[in-house]
């Protein structure tokens, strides 16, 4: 054991003694196991291969999550291999406390994980002091996990001025380095990150990667590229998102709240949503809803047991609310899982919501932050250019149906956007900020029923009706955009591929086909903005990234981040920022924006790393074969233990077309299901 890992068991040693963590059983394990099946995790962060988090804070409660890794020869499929190295249940321990060093503890507790929940560890510690933040870590097998960080939710009549959150939405390992999570963990001032779904993706659909495994070149078989068809399957993709090295850092940094979209449960070959449902319940620090509608949560099983995982159609209730003291209230819908042909949120839901909507009204929050997974806002085709040509050359019109160019949840169904905007308007609940995903470009909307004057008027907000919020969609982690859907179309008619094969050729596809699609996706920008005045800002290029939102007592400032997609970086720019005064809902855009800088920091969680408590087998061993040469490029921005492969580039080649042909191709692509 060399000096500085000497220092570090001996600085844990004493922390253990000073916090007094639960005794734990002597186990003998080894972390330097060759693994068959190549599994992906972070081998220095072992046996807490894939990190800690926390999530959905309350005042008084938060979820704090990680995973126990133990490699066996005999593979990583918990489903086959229940006793890795004999080891049939691990205990562990965990503190929460004030500081760092975990020196002022205020709940501890341990609790018995085995392969039966994929050895993940889920603790709701509770009585905790409100709009704190606090630091975490667990112990098991002889280790000491990571340190994480975490903050409550304020409770009414806290003296918090402003609330800080980062949002994101369709993060994809394969076509994103998550140097976006990166930038998030950077932040000292986050209250909560949210994610509006496609949290972990069923598929890589075969777009231009940044990175894939060395090896596995092939997306629609390939095991860590395909579709998940298996409850082992899904375990394993949520492992392979967890190794990344942005992630790691941005869990540990902040708590999450997660709804999940239709990619994170698609069903496949016999493996069903509910199976989905019970995956993601297992590795996010999510909390659970009761299954019966109502959105509540049930109490804390106690710091010695584990959160229950739901099962069959208990696991598919997600809609839920995390009040934030005097400020907002955080609103999490479901557009997805039970609509029909009439509804968006199903009968439940609806009421459920209309309920929620004015309990925050009456208690007095200022703001609803409303996590939505699909644009709630019109983006409708009347007036675009080209039509006619359009119709002509695609066969369809641009104006049908309903004149929707997305016709999935909300804008499928405009009457109950409308029913949505007509009950916010009679309640008096207009200071809503909606926060959204699945369109894969930065959409900035005020939230009307009828964008036309007089309703609607586009400089203020203002009209006979009026804006009754405002709705940011904040691009994607990667997945492709209207630039690059364009892109992918011309690359496929110049090489004679078909969908996938830009898969391993980003570089090309980069250099030449983005550039020649960015003239014709700047038009459709232009014409979509015209056609839709509440569309305050749009941009649907080639850039990927996240938002952020500070709540405040007068105003909502919303800021759009955009970071670098192929290549590990610190860089970020901000593309815009929008202030929404409350009780005057509107995008403003800001002219001369300073990036909002929350006033409640906190020092961050120390580097991530898994230190050995005394007696502990060492630390240093083997990596698994494929372990990726040295440089970010080739690292792919992951720790895993299988190799990398990144893909840039730039260039240049003659324009597509028109415009309605743009059009065309994006709504062509974006009916397809590995979108």
């Amino acid at each position: 054991m060399d000096r500085r890992t000497l220092l570090k068991t001996v600085a844990v040693a004493g922390t253990a003694a000073a916090v007094g963590w639960p005794a734990a059983a002597a186990q003998a394990y080894d972390r330097a196991v060759a693994v068959a099946g190549d599994y992906p995790v972070a081998p220095e962060l072992l046996p807490f291969g894939h990190g800690v988090a926390s999530g959905d804070p309350l005042a008084d409660r938060v979820v704090l999550w990680t995973r126990v890794t133990i490699p066996d020869p005999r593979g990583w499929d918990a489903t086959l291999v229940a006793d890795p190295q004999g080891i049939r249940a691990v205990q562990v321990a965990w503190v929460l406390a004030r500081d760092p060093a975990l020196t002022d503890v205020v709940r501890r507790g341990a609790v018995t994980t085995t392969a039966a929940r994929d050895w993940t560890v889920k603790v709701d510690a509770d009585r905790l002091p409100s709009a704190t933040t606090l630091y975490y870590a667990f112990t098991a097998l002889g280790y000491r996990s990571p340190v994480g960080r975490t903050r409550t939710a304020p409770a009414p009549g806290d003296p918090v001025d402003a609330l800080v959150v980062a949002h994101t939405s369709c993060t994809s390992w394969w076509q994103d380095l998550f140097n976006a999570y990166g930038r998030m963990a950077d932040r000292e001032d986050l209250d909560l990150v949210t994610h509006a779904g496609d949290h972990v993706y069923d598929s890589s659909g075969g777009h231009p990667a940044s990175r894939l495994w060395a090896g596995q070149a092939q997306w629609e078989t390939d095991l860590d590229n395909a579709d998940f068809t298996t409850v082992a399957q899904c375990r394993r993709r949520y492992a392979l998102y967890y190794a990344d090295a942005n992630l790691l850092r941005a869990h540990a940094s902040a708590p999450f709240a997660v709804m999940p979209d239709q990619h994170d449960d698609d069903p496949a070959d016999g493996f069903t949503t509910a199976d989905a449902g019970t995956v993601f319940w297992e590795w996010t620090a999510s909390r659970t809803p009761l299954p019966d509608g109502s959105g509540r949560f049930a109490p804390s099983p106690g710091p010695d047991v584990n959160v229950p995982v739901p099962t069959g159609d208990a696991a598919r209730f997600y809609y839920r609310v995390l009040p934030y003291g005097d400020l907002a209230d955080v609103v999490l819908l479901d557009v997805r899982r039970f609509a029909s042909e009439t509804t968006v949120l199903g009968d439940v839901q609806w009421a459920w919501l209309e309920g929620a909507l004015r309990a925050s009204r009456d208690r007095g929050a200022v703001h609803r932050y409303v996590v939505n997974q699909v644009n709630l806002s019109q983006l409708r085709a009347f007036n675009l250019p080209f039509a006619s040509q359009f119709e002509e050359v695609f066969g369809m019109s641009p104006n049908a149906p309903q004149g929707e160019l997305y016709t999935t949840a909300w804008g499928g169904q405009p009457a109950e956007r409308a029913r949505l905007c007509r009950f916010l308007r009679a309640e008096g609940i207009v200071d809503n900020v909606v926060v959204s995903g699945d369109s894969h470009g930065f959409f900035g909307s005020d939230l009307v029923e009828d964008a036309q004057l007089p309703s609607y008027e586009p400089l203020t907000g203002g009209g006979l009706l009026g804006a009754v919020g405002v709705e940011l969609v904040p691009s994607a982690m990667g997945r492709p955009g209207g630039q690059d859907v364009i892109a992918e179309e011309l690359y496929f008619a110049r090489t004679g591929g078909s969908r996938g094969a830009a898969f391993t050729d980003a570089a090309t596809y980069d250099a030449v086909d983005r550039v020649a699609a960015l003239p014709a996706v700047l038009a459709l920008e232009a014409a979509a903005r015209a056609a839709n005045p509440n569309l305050q800002y749009f941009h649907w290029r080639a850039e990927y990234g996240y938002a952020v939102v500070q709540l405040r007592a007068d105003a909502a400032v919303l800021e759009a981040w955009t970071t670098p997609q192929r290549v590990l970086s610190s860089d970020q720019r901000l593309l815009a920022q929008f202030r929404s005064p409350v009780g005057a809902p509107h995008l403003g855009a800001v002219l001369a924006p300073t990036p909002v800088a929350g006033t409640r920091t906190s020092a961050l969680p120390p580097s991530l790393e898994t230190v050995a408590l005394p007696g502990a087998v060492p630390a240093a061993g083997p990596r698994a074969p494929g372990t990726p040469p040295a440089g970010p490029a080739a690292a792919g921005g992951s720790t895993g233990t299988r190799g990398g492969l990144a893909a840039t580039g730039a260039g240049a080649l003659p324009l597509l077309g028109a415009a309605a042909a743009v059009l065309g191709a994006v709504l062509a692509r974006r009916s397809r299901p590995q979108d």
